[in-house]
């Protein structure tokens, strides 16, 4: 289902992808020879982006297949590429080894085989292509050796063999395009590849060539997990072959449809694409069957973009297009897929695949974000949801994230299913353990995970429990009439904490850094102490009025707390969390400060 959905990605956007035989390189040098293969010079095409050289990319005819030998990838002389290639087969340059700074011997030997292999196939290509100049110019400058000698004493060649496997290509003075590149060079491509079946083909249900080795996924990951040549599929055991048959051909896909699911998945996987983001060790990719509004704007929903307020106008595009019933039409049928890929030491694993209608995955996600809706985010807007996993880390990074979560998450999220426990355990546990505070840009920035944690714990209590007869939804701003005790004791912490700060004003610290963890889990061990601090703290009020409204609203509360519990379950940890977010929002929400200003002066 995966890689027939990718090929189908592949047809629908067969106008914007290398076409078979074909692949998208990243060339940082071109040797640039004129009509008679003599060398001019060494064009680097790196641009400046920012700070970095970003390297440009070309459309060029795809490189052979590697084979693995024991531990290593290499290529015989004999699958060279075609006008393109590394600096090994091109000018016979070893690579550097890392632990000895200096060329093995075996690695000069491959280089030298490399170069013959390379110099063959442009001897028999010019020999078949005797209309094309820049391919009769390229064979001209290997008869030539001193050549390859200027090549490498250009100022340029210390960059090409910093690192291995740099990729050189030629192009021919005066022209625009790579010698690779030209019309001839294409048409032989195009016969040479015309494949003659010897199998049948699982994905396209017909006969075809079946392909023995598939091609490599660059996918991003941790370079500790990274395979070397990372495959969707691959067979590199003999313990994992059947039947006598080696390698893929244990799981028979034709070189064509191999070509098409892989060209696909590299085109989401590649940095220019708006249909990928990158959580942890996890490559996320998404796309539909057909053109859809929801293709454009998913990647926004979930908090990468460049601009931050893209998330906040995509939900809004959301909504309003399923307000106008653009998603029950025959598009809104038209399926939307959500594919997870990490890498490990052996190959890609499927960390999580999700498929569905369109008007299916736009419904549940505009319940997911009226699931988040609280007060407050008219200022922070709609969170998205790499805010939110990062809400549960460390420092807020995504290396300390859980890596079971963020696929989990966006299971329920898509599926409309209740929200993983370890979500709200990790956003607990960081309101537990994280002090207030005291510099006024920390304090908006925890305000703001503050504002994140809340809205998320409040979607995981809706979800929990929004099949149960007995469901009382918690409210979107503070509740006068709930009466769990969770969200009672919560308010009253609030209370307790606003009062303090009035009475002490400009405080380091509140109750909130020392008694949060303990009122939150175990009430009854601290409340006590809390409420005859609470009357000590009234009395420090100078405003008779103020100090009558605190006391009225901390009365309030109280009457309707039976006793303190010894313990709060999970569920009321996180009523607890909302009714402090609530309360707090509300003594500080600007008709809230108007009223008691005036209650004040009068």
């Amino acid at each position: 289902m995966i890689l027939q959905a990718l090929c189908d990605y592949y047809e629908r956007k067969r106008d914007e992808l290398p076409k078979y035989g074909f692949e998208n390189k990243k060339i940082p040098f071109v040797i640039v020879i004129d009509e008679n293969g003599q060398f001019i010079s060494l064009e680097d095409t790196r641009e400046m982006d920012g700070k970095r050289k970003v390297v440009r990319e070309f459309l060029v005819p795809k490189l052979p297949q590697t084979r693995k030998a024991k531990d290593e990838v290499v290529r015989s002389g004999l699958t060279a590429g075609i006008a393109i290639d590394h600096f090994g087969y091109v000018a016979g340059q070893a690579k550097c080894d890392k632990k000895t700074k200096g060329y093995l011997e075996k690695d000069v030997v491959l280089a030298k085989e490399q170069l013959a292999g390379f110099q063959a196939k442009t001897d028999q290509l010019a020999k078949i292509l005797l209309n094309d100049s820049g391919v009769k110019s390229l064979a001209r400058f290997y008869q030539d050796e001193a050549n390859l000698d200027k090549l490498k004493q250009h100022e340029s060649w210390n960059d090409v063999v910093k690192q291995d496997g740099t990729m050189l290509a030629f192009r021919l003075a005066g022209c625009a395009h790579l010698v690779c590149q030209s019309h001839d060079v294409i048409r032989y491509i195009e016969s040479e590849t015309a494949l003659e079946s010897d199998g049948f083909c699982l994905l396209k249900g017909d006969n075809a060539k079946i392909a023995r080795i598939h091609s490599v996924i660059k996918v991003k990951g941790s370079q500790e997990s990274k395979p070397k040549t990372p495959r969707v599929v691959s067979f590199n055991q003999k313990s994992f072959e059947s039947l006598g048959k080696s390698q893929s051909y244990n799981s028979p896909i034709g070189e064509l449809a191999s070509f098409q699911y892989s060209t696909a998945l590299n085109h989401l996987l590649s940095g220019h694409s708006q249909n990928s983001f990158h959580i942890g060790d996890m490559d996320y990719l998404f796309w539909s069957e057909k053109r859809t509004p929801l293709e454009n704007t998913f990647s926004a929903i979930f908090g990468y973009s460049d601009n931050p307020d893209s998330g906040t106008e995509a939900v809004k595009s959301l909504f309003q297009t399923i307000h106008n019933g653009a998603y029950t039409a025959a598009d809104g049928q038209d399926r939307f897929y959500l594919l997870a890929l990490a890498p490990n030491s052996a190959r890609i694993m499927v960390r999580l695949w999700q498929n569905g209608t369109v008007a299916e995955f736009a419904e549940n996600l505009a319940q997911w974000f009226h699931d988040l809706d609280i007060v407050g985010r008219d200022h922070y807007g709609y969170p998205p949801l790499i805010r939110l996993l990062r809400a549960t880390a460390l420092k807020g990074e995504d290396k300390h994230l859980s890596p079971r979560l963020p696929a989990d998450l966006l299971r329920a999220i898509l599926l409309n299913q209740p929200l993983p426990i370890s979500l709200v355990n990790a956003l607990l546990y960081r309101m537990k353990i994280e002090k207030c505070p005291k510099d006024k840009n920390e304090k908006a920035i925890k305000d703001n995970l503050d504002f994140l944690r809340t809205s998320a714990i409040k979607a995981w209590l809706n979800r929990q429990n929004r099949y149960n007869p007995t469901f009382k939804e918690v409210t979107v701003s503070l509740n006068p009439e709930e009466d769990r005790p969770g969200y009672l004791l919560g308010r009253l912490f609030a209370l307790l904490e606003k009062l303090q700060q009035d009475a002490n004003p400009g405080l380091n610290a509140t109750i909130r850094d020392r008694y949060y963890s303990s009122a939150s889990t175990t009430p009854q061990s601290v409340f006590a102490t809390l409420m005859r601090l609470h009357t000590h703290h009234l009395k420090k009020i100078e405003n008779p009025k103020w100090r009558g409204s605190m006391e009225k609203r901390i009365g309030e509360v109280m009457a309707k707390i039976q006793q303190f519990p010894s313990h709060l379950n999970l569920e009321n940890q996180g009523l607890f969390a909302i009714g402090y977010y609530h309360q707090r929002q509300h003594l500080f929400s600007k008709n809230t400060t108007s009223k008691e200003s005036q209650h004040e002066s009068e």
